[in-house]
């Protein structure tokens, strides 16, 4: 079922490149997009636990706190939903997306010099998962399993 999970991933990774332009240019992402979204990874985190899969305690642990993130500020609502569907549904997504938004926050601050500056997130998180993609479907057989393999093996 490579095909499956490929095709999925792909229009994740469509719709959140979808939203991020939307965020880059009017740094708004409507609720029609994002809620979906969010209901989708709550479902598949249900789903994993199910299942008995070893990530989906992880992906519990970063919900709690994304959630505090958003209650504190500290995020938009539309990143906190967008990150909430891909932890739930594709955790390795979740994580490049989460990634490529710490490191556009780290250059943002370190360009502005104001810790609390914003930018738009999901078009950070899209970044990512555009990267994540395509490593994925790539020629180079086994980087997709073998590299994150290496950093974290439930997330293959």
């Amino acid at each position: 079922m490579w095909w499956n999970n490929t095709l999925v991933h792909f229009v994740l990774t469509s719709l959140v490149c979808w939203m991020g332009w939307q965020d880059w240019k009017t740094r708004e992402v409507p609720n029609a997009l994002t809620l979906p979204f969010a209901l989708a990874g709550m479902v598949g985190l249900l789903h994993r636990f199910m299942a008995n899969d070893p990530s989906a305690v992880l992906s519990l642990f970063v919900f709690g706190l994304l959630t505090v993130a958003a209650l504190r500020s500290w995020m938009g609502g539309a990143d906190w939903k967008v990150l909430i569907g891909l932890w739930g549904v594709w955790t390795r997504g979740g994580l490049a997306a989460l990634l490529a938004a710490g490191l556009w926050g780290v250059v943002e601050m370190l360009r502005s010099h104001d810790k609390n500056v914003s930018f738009p997130g999901i078009a950070a998180f899209s970044a990512g998962l555009l990267l994540t993609f395509l490593v994925e479907i790539s020629i180079i057989q086994g980087v997709g399993v073998i590299l994150p393999g290496r950093i974290a093996p439930f997330f293959i």
